[in-house]
């Protein structure tokens, strides 16, 4: 008999999603995953492939920077991990799980699949069976958290509190594309539903960052839990990753970023720089602390998180979520956890 020919392997599909909410914590988690031996995490964290709705919107600002190859970084017989780059049409999108062995998890984390209003259809669709990872942070800390990032990055230069009162303005037409959109990435409740019409509540599991701060091994633990990893090989510190820093010039840095120049001089910074003297340029261009926020702008902020609900909607969805410290937080707030009799009817079929 003649011998068959060895078929190729099937190609291998993301089975795990983590989907936001950006700025709370979702690059630590995507870093602890992607260290695990059981775990295949996409080289591009964030390809926001299925969020077809918010890819279009990001368009024209994506094509406004100067761009990798794509094609070329994934006929790269290595590829270096990248945080961010538009994943749009399949076959790349496939591509991108080309180095996955036997791990039984495959996964990607982009944060605009919470906020999207496709990605939760479109991902069911693709992966009826996939898990889906997402974390809430108390939506005034991730506001501040994301104007400061994007600060960081170059991205903007206007004050906070302009920027959202623009997107108020818009009001349900606000989007990715025309404005902040901070305040619309902060409303966790529709976001949450919008999963769990998609998929049942076994395969959705939402999480605290909150907890995560305070109780990083009982998070990881629960996490792991969720994904039917060993739970004795959650690490034992969560790495700190995506940490925003006050640039000296403002100006300067979102006109390096704009030009396509700022990631180019990084790269000859590393490839031809010792460490010790890229660290004394870095600490000279983003001096060392926290961004310090004026009280007068946490304040206001704080009253248009309370007008518009975020806080209410926060509580509610860890707890239609059935995150570990829901009813701990609700307490701290002095908030009703409840969100309506269809959610209650949820949570009830997640304890059961």
């Amino acid at each position: 008999m003649n011998a068959q020919p060895a078929q190729a392997p099937a190609p291998r599909k993301p089975n795990v999603f983590l989907v936001g909410a950006p700025k709370a914590g979702t690059t630590s988690l995507a870093r602890v995953l992607a260290a695990h031996p059981d775990f295949f995490m996409s080289p591009i964290k964030e390809p926001c492939h299925f969020c077809t709705d918010v890819r279009q919107q990001m368009v024209p600002w994506f094509e406004g920077q100067r761009q990798m190859d794509l094609a070329a970084y994934l006929d790269a017989p290595v590829r270096e991990p990248v945080h961010f780059h538009l994943v749009h049409s399949a076959a790349d999108y496939a591509r991108l799980y080309e180095g996955a062995g036997d791990q039984p998890l495959v996964g990607e984390c982009s944060t605009q699949y919470l906020s999207s209003h496709d990605a939760a259809r479109n991902i069911a669709a693709y992966a009826p069976d996939a898990r889906i990872i997402m974390i809430f942070r108390e939506p005034v800390e991730r506001i501040l958290s994301h104007h400061a990032m994007e600060v960081s990055q170059g991205r903007t230069v206007e004050p906070l509190l302009r920027l959202v009162e623009k997107e108020r303005a818009l009001g349900a037409a606000a989007h990715w594309g025309n404005s902040c959109f901070y305040l619309g990435t902060s409303r966790y409740l529709p976001q949450l539903r919008r999963y769990l019409a998609h998929f049942p509540t076994s395969q959705v599991c939402v999480l605290s960052f909150e907890r995560l701060c305070e109780d990083p091994n009982g998070t990881l633990r629960h996490l792991f839990d969720f994904l039917g990893l060993p739970l004795d090989s959650a690490p034992a510190e969560l790495p700190r990753a995506n940490g925003a820093r006050t640039p000296r010039f403002p100006r300067a840095n979102r006109l390096l970023r704009a030009s396509g120049l700022r990631p180019w001089l990084g790269r000859q910074a590393r490839a031809y720089l010792p460490e010790a003297l890229r660290q004394r340029l870095a600490a000279s261009f983003f001096p060392s602390g926290k961004p310090r926020v004026p009280d007068d702008v946490r304040a206001r902020l704080e009253a248009i998180v309370r007008e518009e609900g975020l806080r209410e909607e926060w509580l509610q969805a860890l707890a239609l979520g059935g995150a570990p410290w829901a009813g701990v937080l609700a307490a701290r707030e002095g908030a009703p956890q409840t969100a309506g009799e269809d959610d209650e009817n949820l949570s009830r079929a997640r304890a059961h």
